[in-house]
């Protein structure tokens, strides 16, 4: 189904007294491709060192089932995203509108725009991607793992949310130079002592914890934290890197069930702290999970108010100008020019080109005083704290990377000082004054349209 490229927005309520209390259920789905298989920046697989997970709750209430999910891939565009929510919306029958799917965003995982692997199978030289029957298998699964979550579905009687500062991970990756200029602090910054010794920077420090119980039992919890998980990239391996080390840590230590969300981090990475040793991934993920272990500590709890689930159908503006298209349709015939440009700067491009009409789909799930925004591509921060903003006394959890095609999304701001990110972007400018709007629908503060 299509929609009309005009913003929208549609409230989901349990409103009949006699309902059933709030209902979970969680899933977990091996999302791990073999080896042989294409990663991101079209790395071979040639070494699992850790399974890549999907993971995920399903929440019911009033008869209404919703999905929030996390997957340990890099990215995940267009249709790939769509088809992922629509393959658990059938198998928890509901609405592709009630499924929340985020890309983790590790750089040692794969991407998926099945979009723009056509362009390339049928483009000279065939560049690499990953394979539809792999595809197709990680659909199979993923609906065998959500119908039998709906089977499990058990009542929730208190919903909890705490916050604590994580230490030394996270750090701002667009910095200024003395000319004002852009410096790009890398994911593994720390390698350059220049780039160690400046500031950390602008950043969140805060992750927060969301807790579904019931009594005194914990059933879930969703952690939602602002940076690039990212400290090695493209080395032939499968990792679920720090941030899905601490997260299976903390499972196998509390044994409840954990997911793990990544924040607004377009510009946010641990380039401060990193330099892709292992002690170090180590240090990173220790901290992490001890943020998390500090923000289960501060939770406070309460029964659970009507579920109220969000949605906002987006029209971004995607460029479909000639300087933009042109050279990606190029790139993309050309056999001789490099892969990674006609993947990446080519397909995946003009994949983003061809659903300009097709409006990017946004949600989000209100407990109480308990928010949670999901949101499209690769945000910078701003939009987090932007959303933060609107409900200063509220909890307000944001979590990015869901459907990529965008790419990047940058504010103004950042376009007028260029740099990584605008350079990367599907993305004109103008951006940002249509998110933040959405953002505001998505949290009720302005009436539905």
């Amino acid at each position: 189904m299509l929609f009309a490229p005009s913003a929208w927005a549609a409230t989901r309520t349990s409103t009949d007294a006699n309902a059933p209390r709030l209902r979970i259920a969680t899933f977990r789905c091996d999302a791990t491709p073999p080896v042989g298989e294409t990663l991101v920046w079209l790395t071979k697989l040639v070494k699992h060192k850790d399974p890549l997970l999907l993971k995920g709750v399903v929440l019911e209430d009033g008869g209404k089932r919703y999905i929030l999910s996390a997957i340990d891939w890099c990215l995940l565009c267009n249709e790939s995203e769509w088809s992922l929510r629509e393959t658990m919306a059938r198998a928890a029958g509901t609405d592709r509108t009630c499924v929340a799917i985020h890309c983790v965003h590790q750089h040692v995982a794969p991407y998926a725009d099945e979009g723009a692997h056509r362009m390339l199978d049928a483009a000279p030289g065939l560049p690499s991607h990953l394979t539809t029957k792999f595809l197709d298998d990680l659909r199979a699964r993923l609906a065998k793992a959500v119908q039998q979550a709906v089977k499990r579905l058990e009542p929730c009687d208190r919903v909890g949310c705490g916050e604590a500062k994580v230490d030394r991970v996270a750090s701002e990756r667009r910095l200024k130079g003395p000319d004002g200029k852009i410096i790009t602090r890398g994911s593994e910054g720390a390698k350059n002592p220049k780039l160690a010794e400046m500031p950390e920077g602008d950043i969140d420090p805060m992750l927060k914890t969301i807790t579904f119980a019931r009594g005194k039992k914990a059933l879930a919890r969703l952690h939602y934290y602002a940076t690039h998980p990212q400290t090695v990239s493209c080395d032939g391996t499968t990792s679920a890197d720090f941030v899905g080390w601490a997260r299976e840590a903390l499972e196998r230590k509390e044994r409840v069930f954990q997911v793990y969300f990544t924040g607004c981090s377009g510009n946010v990475t641990a380039g401060k702290y990193n330099d892709s040793t292992l002690p170090v991934r180590q240090g990173l993920k220790q901290r992490l999970q001890a943020g998390m272990e500090s923000a289960i500590a501060a939770t406070q709890f309460a029964p659970p108010e009507r579920l109220v689930w969000r949605t906002d159908a987006l029209a971004l503006p995607i460029r479909t100008d000639a300087e933009f298209v042109n050279p990606s349709r190029a790139s993309v015939a050309n056999p001789k020019a490099a892969d990674g440009l006609r993947v990446y700067r080519g397909a995946m491009r003009l994949a983003s080109v061809e659903r300009t009409k097709r409006p990017f789909e946004l949600s989000s799930l209100q407990v109480g005083n308990i928010h949670v925004v999901h949101l499209p591509g690769e945000p910078l921060l701003e939009f987090q704290k932007f959303a933060q903003r609107c409900k200063r006394d509220d909890f307000v959890a944001v979590a990015g990377y869901g459907d990529c095609g965008s790419a990047y999304i940058c504010t103004d701001e950042a376009f007028r000082e260029g740099g990584y990110g605008p350079s990367a972007t599907n993305l004109a400018p103008g951006a940002e004054p249509l998110l933040k709007a959405s953002i505001r629908r998505l949290l009720g503060e302005t009436p539905n349209q």
